[in-house]
């Protein structure tokens, strides 16, 4: 019998080795619509270097003068003792030194937050557990080059409620460790000096480091929303100055810059910040780096001017350490660009990008973003996703517009009808590694528009309203005019929870807002008898909801008749079996209202694509397409992305594994036990709860309930519409007056109808 241990399961990272990958992709070309993309002077080329240490950990790694330190676990299999290390490689010449942790008491030591000092030395804090782990303590902890525990002071009663998030030492030794919105001070030999607080107007301290200056500086947001850089008096135990501007930034630490004060970086692009002139620059994207930004753990400047990161990404497993140096574009061999248009971003499409660019000798592909997170000002957020949108839709109708759309909040209905999109059947036909067999039929209908493919969604999620069967009935799919008969028959219920005026209006347009505008001929029906129906329905919700006050979960109000309806999302195979148990056996998945009575399921796609038909690259658009549609998935995590996959052989595999019964083994395929002798069993566990009291644990799912998810696959839809749509804004911002008793409802239905056909005649 084998028990489980708590050992850390390290991936080897295979040889020595510093592989230069000199023949970069560059975005200097001229882009596939007539325009030219930007021409850049400089590149910052990469050299990846990997380290022969099969118990390497990236996370806490950080640069120490030429080396790179990180802490190693190590565990005996013979006598189950596991020993954590000090581990430095050096960048000179690739040799790794480790120095064993000696603690001057046995205890059950949880390091963490580490700091490297220059001397060697190493600071963290740590989380002392008892036996059963149902107390700990905290120490601060200073271990010397040799590894011995220098001092462990315990600060329990300074954390109290609290929790450590950062630490960091300057110049002096001196030791700052931050906690909610104090950082608590400490002498060079652990002595506590002080404490600043922040005050209750700060929301969360990001980040903490030196400057380039040697001063000791705070990166944190405010209630509402604003970035705050400032620097902190140690003598006087209080922040100094405070300054603006700062990016915001993927890293919980502040990297001094090479040129200037500070280096940050947001996962997709890396600047330099001035605290003078409290302005940034853009220094480069990780994409022409060849690097997914958002894996990047930490980076770094070198003396010598080049940039040193460190990538771990948790979807592939795949850890990497670059060394990007200043390089002229025009010493660089240079590709044919491919411009991918987002409003997100996202890491998948960098991560699909990476891989598409060390790969092809061709293209390269880079990515232009239409949301960027530094020049939201916190105020408006429809208003940001609206200019967002709005800048993408001037691109696609001028010499910038991209090869490719990500379809991520697009109307695509509107992009269709305007003949943006090429057909991709054709592709698919004379593709030798897909055909339309082998993805879900029901996917390429949704997307199939005016009798064009216009995009295989990689992945999707699902969503749709569910009710008591003996109150709405079996049969999936209702309309509006019967969701309200209902919401009259229970006058003392919720129809759904915590919905507001302008929320219940996106979701009842979001799946029929297409039933009032046809896109290709222009026609609008806002002024009729259906869509007032709407207006006079959303105004029966509040025009607030206070969620301070809010101290029932939707599940108990369910239970208890207060609350009629669930919206359910579906991203597993796992999630219909909670709304089984709200409902307690009665659940009907009868769907949004339809204006036909058709059933409302909607379909939000992942990595959903499109090839624009002004690209001149569509050959090269579709390799990229096609290589991230026939990836391989990681078979340590099996399908990567959130929700279910379009390929059919795919969706299957995880259908069958999702009832599958397995369990824990270890390597030599031995069973792991619990501690009352039975296996443990993979699948399940986890759950959800609330501070109301009720909760539920996962189970493994049963066939019957993976059947009904396949079966709402299958009458899935996309929509059109989403938060930062003109049309939806248009009717927000005219039905206003109305609610508030301003305006009758012909009024702003006129208003509204004529606004929206005018801005589809413009449009179409």
């Amino acid at each position: 019998m084998k028990l489980m241990k708590n050992k850390a399961i390290c991936r080897r990272v295979l040889g020595l080795a510093l592989s230069a990958a000199m023949a970069l992709s560059l975005a200097a070309c001229g882009n596939s619509s007539g325009g030219e993309t930007e021409k850049k002077e400089w590149v910052w080329v990469p050299e990846f270097i990997t380290i022969d240490d099969e118990t390497v950990s990236f996370y806490d790694m950080q640069l120490v003068g030429d080396s790179l330190c990180y802490q190693s676990y190590d565990y005996d299999e013979e006598t189950g003792i596991s020993t954590q290390s000090i581990c430095r490689y050096s960048l000179a010449d690739g040799n790794i030194t480790k120095t064993p942790l000696n603690y001057v008491e046995e205890k059950n030591w949880n390091l963490n937050r580490l700091v490297y000092a220059q001397d060697g030395s190493m600071y963290g804090t740590t989380n002392v557990y008892n036996e059963d782990y149902t107390k700990s303590e905290t120490f601060l902890c200073k271990f010397d080059a040799e590894g011995k525990q220098i001092f462990a002071e315990d600060m329990t009663e300074l954390v109290a409620e609290s929790y450590v998030d950062n630490m960091a030492i300057d110049g002096e030794g001196r030791i700052y460790v931050t906690g909610e919105n104090n950082v608590w001070l400490f002498d060079a030999d652990g002595n506590k000096r002080g404490t600043v607080s922040l005050g209750a107007d700060v929301n969360w301290i990001r980040a903490m480091g030196s400057g380039k200056d040697g001063k000791m500086y705070l990166c944190y947001y405010t209630s509402n929303g604003d970035t705050v850089l400032c620097d902190i008096d140690f003598d006087g135990k209080k922040t100094g100055n405070t300054y603006e501007n700062y990016p915001s930034s993927n890293s919980n630490a502040l990297v001094p810059g090479i040129e200037k004060d500070f280096m940050a970086q947001d996962g997709n692009r890396v600047y330099e910040y001035d605290v003078k002139s409290q302005t940034s620059t853009e220094l480069f994207t990780w994409l022409d780096s060849d690097i997914n930004g958002n894996t990047v753990e930490n980076f770094w400047g070198l003396e010598d001017g080049r940039i040193l990161a460190v990538a771990s990404d948790w979807e592939t497993n795949e850890k990497s350490i670059a060394l990007l140096t200043k390089t002229k574009a025009s010493e660089v061999p240079q590709k044919e660009t491919i411009l991918i248009g987002s409003l997100y971003g996202d890491s998948n499409i960098q991560s699909a990008a990476v891989k598409f660019n060390k790969s092809n000798d061709k293209y390269h592909i880079s990515i232009r973003e239409y949301l960027n997170y530094n020049d939201y000002d916190g105020d408006d957020y429809q208003a940001f996703m609206t200019d967002g949108i709005n800048r993408l839709n001037n691109d696609i109708t001028s010499n910038n517009c991209p090869d490719i759309l990500d379809l991520s909040g697009l109307n695509i209905k509107q992009l269709a009808a305007k003949g943006v999109f090429e057909d991709l059947n054709g592709y698919l036909e004379k593709s030798e590694k897909l055909s339309r067999e082998d993805f879900l039929e029901n996917i390429l209908e949704a997307y199939t528009l005016d009798g064009k493919l216009v995009s295989i969604p990689y992945s999707f999620q699902m969503s749709t309203v569910v009710g008591k069967g003996s109150e709405v009935g079996t049969e999936m799919g209702w309309t509006l005019e019967e969701l309200i008969a209902y919401a009259d028959a229970h006058p003392d219920a919720l129809l759904f929870d915590s919905k507001t005026k302008d929320v219940i209006m996106m979701t009842l347009m979001a799946y029929n807002a297409d039933y009032f505008i046809d896109w290709s001929t222009g026609e609008c029906r806002f002024d009729s008898e259906e869509f007032k129906d709407i207006l006079n329905f959303a105004n029966r919700f509040p025009e607030e909801y206070d969620w301070e006050k809010e101290d029932v979960s939707t599940p108990n109000k369910i239970q208890k008749g207060q609350v009629l309806l669930y919206e359910e999302n579906i991203y597993d195979f796992n999630e219909l079996q909670m709304c089984n148990e709200i409902f307690q056996g009665d659940a009907s998945y009868i769907g949004y209202p339809t204006m036909d009575g058709s059933v409302g399921c909607m379909l939000s796609a992942s990595q959903a694509y499109a090839i624009t038909s002004k690209s001149g690259h569509k050959d090269g658009a579709w390799e990229f397409i096609e290589g991230f549609l026939t990836k391989e998935e990681n078979p340590d995590r099996g399908f990567s992305s959130i929700g279910f996959p379009t390929m059919k052989s795919k969706l299957n595999a995880m259908a069958a594994d999702a009832v599958e019964v397995k369990y824990y083994t270890d390597e030599n395929g031995e069973l792991y036990y619990d501690e009352n002798g039975e296996p443990i069993p993979m699948g399940g566990g986890g759950g959800i709860s609330y501070e109301d009291g009720w909760s539920y644990e996962y189970r493994i799912p049963t066939q019957e309930e993976v059947d009904l998810a396949l079966s709402l696959m299958e009458i899935a839809k996309p929509v059109s519409y989403s938060q930062g749509d003109e049309v939806l804004n248009i009717i927000n911002e005219e039905a206003a007056p109305f609610y508030k008793g301003q305006k009758s409802v012909d009024e702003v239905a006129s208003v509204i109808q004529s606004r929206i056909k005018i801005y589809v005649g413009e449009n179409k």
